[in-house]
């Protein structure tokens, strides 16, 4: 068959070829047009909603980065374990974080912090977790250059996150509770603490 084919596109004339490979150029560019003026971005894109992304009281700014007066006090403090922290966007209670209380009622509404979540300990301040989960991090992103208690404060933050919040991806961050960074500073003592910090 395909020598057929051969045949009959060399027994034709060149004027026969020239017409069957011509288009109208003003169709087709209509019809690209048209295709353009129909573009919709992100139109395949899954809809967030809040169970799949944060709740808007963990991501927003809101009052806590413009209230100053959480640096002078622990007024704000609901759970009574709360400690003045060096900016107001750090001055932040477990009760205050949709995400950290939903958590922190599961157990048992009357418990006041989540760090008397019997998961906070397992989860947050157990050498053995947080070695396992350290393994899991190093696989991941390298060795951390730090000491044992540096690294176990700063994969105890990531396992709050993580316990709290699920993943949030690698340039997400949100502030941690007062409370619970008190609670873990104070299991993994270091000399020096960097405190929340915004993706660059």
């Amino acid at each position: 068959m395909a020598s057929s084919s051969v045949m009959n596109i060399s027994g034709s004339s060149a004027s026969d070829i020239e017409l069957n490979m011509s288009f109208d150029a003003s169709s087709f560019e209509e019809s690209i047009n048209d295709n353009v003026q129909n573009i919709q971005p992100y139109r395949f894109e899954p809809d967030v909603s809040n169970s799949d992304g944060l709740d808007e009281s963990d991501t927003s700014n809101g009052n806590i980065d413009e209230d100053e007066n959480r640096l002078e006090n622990t007024n704000w403090c609901m759970c009574g374990s709360c400690v003045v922290m060096p900016t107001a966007r750090e001055c932040i209670c477990c009760q205050e974080s949709d995400r950290v209380n939903s958590k922190r009622e599961s157990f048992n509404p009357d418990t006041p912090c989540i760090t008397q979540h019997p998961g906070f300990s397992s989860v947050c301040l157990d050498v053995y977790v947080l070695e396992t989960a350290y393994y899991q991090y190093r696989s991941q992103y390298g060795e951390l250059r730090a000491s044992n208690e540096e690294r176990n404060r700063y994969t105890a933050y990531r396992q709050f996150v993580r316990w709290c919040w699920g993943y949030l991806g690698k340039t997400v961050r949100v502030p941690l509770p007062s409370c619970a960074v008190a609670k873990i500073r104070e299991t993994f003592v270091t000399e020096h603490h960097r405190g929340f910090q915004d993706v660059d």
